[in-house]
């Protein structure tokens, strides 16, 4: 390939990458649908692992058929030898139930943009974009004002979430060992707004009724956060016959935790029919603070058959009782573990038959949430398939579809039970940057 060829890839790498932070700023606001859960903490997480990694169970920690960027482990993106273009979108349908209300909801999202090309065979470079976090939840309640025939209706809205950009350095320090490490800015806003209406007893019953014509007193906050965070990671392959027929694979990753900086800007207004009665104050303008990050433990292990199977099993730990929020609060959150199991499947990597070059997956992931209601935990556990086509001349390039169903949490005792089915689509484009060139 030529140097122009080249340049003119990268370039529409790092263009794509920088067009899909508006898009991704933009799809921000639709979240993945309500989820009364990211009122919590940093919000609901999206998750590291890529379209093939979540087909099985969004385990991986310690294994990479090369062939897509494995995100799980930065240690692991040095096994893509040649220059990787991976975008993805991800999109979800939801169940809520709590009590006898019910609720159902969709969204959709930017999942990732990532690049990863070669700098030489030892050592990958790459870059991400990606959403991190998003915050998209409505709650009402009505309570009675002591003492006078009115009730107050409050509604509670949150909107946004954190994006991550990221550079990724991979290198193979012996035939065996890969080390990796990940430098990510963070940043991003969260828009929260609780609203009171005052009204009679009688009217406040009333499911017809218009909030909008009653006066409405707002207190509006908006946080903006932006620092930096990194993720190191190690991966080990141990041949265990000869020929390179079996391998073990080890793996780890560690997420450091860190303090993002934060401003926050909190503005009072009441209104009516939308119009403001009196004239909005500002409470703090761009006020400084930080949120307290927890640190993650990651490990896996594999076997593989390379081109033909892989059997992969993890483990994460994370410290939620070490997180803090804008006003120092811990908001209840635990310290959380998830098992994550998977197997991948490709019937005849030399086949002619194009359904023996489809790889196929199968995984299972449970695990507690930081979150905790009535001190009753909330677990998740979700199942998985997910399929790869190659696609392109010479089947180069492939199509990846990863659907997952679930339920968090359960009913009774004040418990909200969500359950979802998610699907994530992700495309990968390859291209040999560093094949020798040859003139006819």
């Amino acid at each position: 390939m030529s140097r122009y060829s080249r340049f003119r890839i990268l370039t529409f790498a790092i263009a794509l990458i920088w067009n899909c932070t508006y898009l991704n700023t933009a799809l921000k606001a639709q979240g993945l649908g309500n989820s009364p859960y990211s009122s919590l903490g940093m919000g609901e997480f999206y998750g590291d692992a890529y379209s093939d990694n979540t087909g099985m169970g969004q385990s991986g920690v310690s294994t990479s058929s090369g062939f897509q960027i494995n995100n799980l482990n930065p240690a692991l993106w040095v096994r893509n030898r040649f220059t990787t273009l991976d975008i993805g979108v991800i999109g979800q349908y939801k169940d809520v139930v709590s009590g006898s209300k019910k609720q159902t909801n969709a969204g959709g999202n930017l999942a990732y943009v990532s690049l990863a090309f070669p700098v030489s065979p030892r050592w990958v470079v790459g870059m991400s974009l990606k959403p991190y976090t998003f915050v998209d939840y409505t709650n009402q309640s009505i309570r009675d004002v002591q003492g006078t025939p009115f009730v107050g209706v409050y509604n509670t809205t949150g909107k946004g979430g954190i994006n991550k950009a990221s550079i990724t350095t991979s290198y193979q320090v012996t035939k065996y060992l890969s080390l990796g490490l990940e430098s990510s800015y963070f940043f991003g806003n969260v828009r929260k707004t609780t609203e009171v209406a005052l009204i009679d007893y009688i009217r406040a019953r009333d499911p017809n009724l218009d909030l909008t014509e009653e006066v409405m007193v707002s207190l509006n906050e908006r946080t903006t956060y932006s620092d930096i965070a990194f993720r190191a990671g190690a991966a080990l392959r141990v041949p265990i016959k000869k020929e390179n027929k079996l391998n073990l694979n080890l793996g780890a990753a560690y997420s450091f935790g860190t303090s993002i900086n934060a401003d926050r800007t909190t503005t009072f207004e009441v209104s009516r029919d939308a119009l403001p009665i009196i004239n909005p104050d500002t409470l703090d303008n761009v006020l400084g603070g930080r949120i307290k990050t927890p640190n993650q433990f990651q490990v896996g292990a594999s076997l593989e058959w390379p081109f033909k199977l892989i059997l992969s099993a993890d483990f994460n730990y994370q410290q939620w009782s070490q997180y803090r929020s804008f006003t120092n609060s811990n908001d209840g959150l635990k310290d959380v573990g998830r098992i994550n199991i998977g197997a991948e499947y490709l019937p005849r990597f030399t086949s002619l038959n194009y359904f023996d070059l489809v790889r196929y997956r199968v995984g299972f992931s449970y695990g507690k949430t930081p979150y905790s209601i009535g001190n009753n935990d909330v677990n998740d556990t979700n199942v998985s398939l997910g399929f790869t086509f190659p696609m392109g001349r010479g089947y180069q390039n492939f199509l990846s579809v990863a659907l997952v169903g679930g339920q968090r949490g359960n009913t009774g005792n004040g418990m909200i039970r969500e359950r979802y089915g998610r699907v994530v689509l992700g495309v990968t484009l390859l291209e040999r940057w560093f094949v020798k060139q040859k003139i006819d």
